[in-house]
């Protein structure tokens, strides 16, 4: 199974990867004039050790997902001096800066003393590492872009090592005290992420990570192969910013959910359960419903006898997937590709947000041909190597989980029952059965990693398709010059989420509003729910004193659904931007009701608005 990125080996031809990404990285560096003309993304790494050899491990896999990064290394062992001063030792145009440190570089002398049983020794590293946490949080004050601080390995160079019988209380002891308190105290920072080179060391290997003739000479205390993969972890955190997770999984059944094929061995001789490979299908259903857990769906695309495969979910004991875990299906001996296009419409996404997985080898080519744009992934032969093979897939990485995500997959079944109702009814019967509500506020700290996903996936209704980064994002709502709004909705069926977004720029008299930023998610629209966000924004418009709105409708491939969105609601033309007084606003849309939202214990508020117009008054229905 591949994602189309190398991996890393070591020794002879399996070290080709690691040569790859230098002559990558080296190739790209070569065409750069000497302004760096033509990039789109600054890193800054500063670090207590070189890091000059991590730069091409970092750029290599940044470079494969199609960025063009400049990568800045600052002066050696300067961290305290980059977090207070970012911009002398980093340059001013930063888009993100990794902070990069081992213990035995910052406290050499304290991990020393503490392996020798000196108490005094551990509370003088915590009080050190209190003062990295806090030069981290003074950049993360003074910095807009993205923060990446390393997660240190366990020491090396020091009077013990790890295979010293007086490790677990010793050395081993003291780093999991360190990393304890440091991971801790960087969670309690908003916007800074953690890269795990502890884990890296893990995976690569205690000796083989360190490399200590570099050390000696040049301070560089890394081996190529632990560089690798800490470079492709940071890459990864970094492309998670700034791009969206794949939303489904579209699973094969035989061979592929269990070994087998049911339709010949019937319940009894397909292959899952506590022996091996019976196993190892069982622990592949383990991962995928931690997927789903996260906010993915799960679809199953089989040429199979339908009753046949629910037979499986339905009465095989050692089925981890339940039928309810499953989103959508084709069940059939259609096409392939034509039955996920199917799915895709059930479920509202776009095929480039999916994932197929097939053992056959020739499903996997037909799909490829048939719908480039969906992520093939060939399940590997052996059974045993199902796991970790999806375990190294970068397209489900995601920086935060947000409540909209873990419910998803809720909401689409949510959605199926509202479809069922809609085919009963003419639209605006539908609209009132629906009791539609909704809940706009300024946008809060734990809102803005959803409010990021929006921004950045949201393509069919979207005004001007600005995306920005999480940490943009928290300026502008930290900003007495813009107001982030986010529009939550529910009806009778359900709750929909955090499915609105409205960035506004206020003008220095506080008398004129610029809409900056304009979107709904799709699961809401065709329910006016666009018209009731344009009519609670005017009410909190006109508490504020504002005269006028501005707006503008900036054209994509995608988003035509807003196209006349402006005109409909009165905005009238001023040269290439929309103007509509705050007064002449619409109204919110009688079968609406706006009201306080405090989550599953929803306290109805009715807004002034409401106050006003419900239930008589008869907005516009956008």
């Amino acid at each position: 199974m591949s994602s189309g990125a190398t991996t890393a080996k070591s020794g002879g031809a399996e070290g080709r990867p690691r040569i790859d990404a230098k002559a990558l990285w080296r190739k790209f560096v070569a065409q750069q004039r000497l302004d760096w003309a033509g990039t789109d993304l600054h890193i800054g790494l500063a670090a207590s050790f070189t890091a000059y050899n991590l730069v091409q491990f970092v750029g290599a896999p940044l470079l494969l997902a199609g960025r063009r990064p400049k990568i800045t290394v600052g002066p050696f062992n300067q961290l305290f001096q980059t977090c207070l001063d970012h911009k002398s030792h980093l340059g001013a145009e930063c888009d993100v800066i990794a902070l990069l440190w081992r213990i035995e570089d910052l406290l050499f002398e304290e991990a020393n003393d503490a392996i020798a049983s000196d108490k005094a020794a551990w509370l003088k590293a915590i009080e050190k590492v209190g003062s990295l946490v806090a030069a981290i949080s003074s950049l993360r004050s003074n910095f807009t872009g993205a923060i990446i601080v390393s997660v240190p390995p366990l020491p090396s160079g020091l009077a013990s090592g790890p295979l010293a019988l007086g490790n677990p209380t010793g050395l081993g002891a003291f780093h999991r005290a360190i990393v304890d308190y440091f991971v801790e105290s960087i969670g309690r920072l908003e916007g800074v992420r953690l890269v795990d080179f502890d884990a890296v060391q893990r995976h690569v290997g205690y000796e083989a990570s360190f490399d200590p003739r570099q050390w000696y000479l040049y301070r560089q205390p890394f081996s190529d192969s632990f560089l690798y993969f800490a470079g492709e972890q940071i890459g990864r955190i970094v492309l998670a910013n700034r791009r969206s997770a794949k939303k489904c999984v579209v699973l094969d059944c035989d061979n592929t959910l269990w070994g087998g094929i049911i339709g010949e061995v019937g319940l009894d001789g397909i292959e899952l359960g506590a022996e091996y490979p019976g196993s190892a299908f069982c622990d592949f259903q383990r991962l995928l419903l931690n997927l789903r857990r996260q906010g993915v769906f799960l679809a199953i695309l089989s040429k199979n006898n339908e009753a046949d495969v629910w037979e499986v979910f339905d009465r095989h004991r050692a089925m981890i997937l339940k039928r309810t875990d499953i989103s959508a299906w084709e069940i059939n001996w259609c096409p392939k590709a034509e039955n996920l296009l199917r799915i895709a419409g059930t479920l509202s996404i776009g095929i480039d947000s999916m994932v197929f997985i097939d053992d056959d080898p020739m499903e996997i080519a037909y799909m490829q041909k048939a719908l480039p744009e969906v992520t093939t992934l060939p399940l590997p032969e052996d059974p045993a190597e199902i796991v970790g093979a999806l375990q190294k897939l970068s397209l489900f990485d995601r920086l935060d989980m947000t409540n909209e995500d873990s419910a998803r997959v809720d909401m689409t079944r949510a959605e199926v029952d509202r479809m069922q109702l809609r085919a009963r009814m003419t639209k605006q019967e539908f609209m009132n059965e629906l009791q539609l509500k909704l809940d706009l506020s300024r946008a809060e700290a734990d809102d803005i990693g959803r409010v990021a996903q929006l921004i950045n996936k949201t393509n069919q209704f979207n005004l001007t398709t600005i995306r920005r980064t999480v940490e943009e994002i928290r300026v502008l709502a930290n900003s007495p010059d813009y107001r982030v709004y986010v529009l939550r909705v529910w009806d009778k069926f359900g709750d929909y989420g955090l499915t609105g977004v409205a960035i506004i720029n206020v003008s220095t008299d506080h008398t004129l509003w610029t809409i900056d930023t304009l979107l709904l998610s799709c699961r809401v629209l065709g329910r006016s729910v666009e018209s009731a966000l344009l009519a609670l924004l005017a009410e909190n418009a006109r508490a504020e004193g504002v005269d006028e709105f501005i707006a503008s409708f900036v054209p994509t491939a995608k988003n035509s659904l807003a196209a006349t969105f402006l005109p409909d609601h009165g905005f009238r033309p001023d040269g290439a931007r929309w103007r509509i007084a705050a007064a002449d606003a619409p109204i919110l849309p009688f079968f609406i009701q706006h009201v306080g939202y405090t989550g599953r214990d929803q306290q109805l508020v009715p807004s002034l608005a409401v106050a006003n117009n419900w239930p008589n008054a008869q907005g516009r229905d956008g």
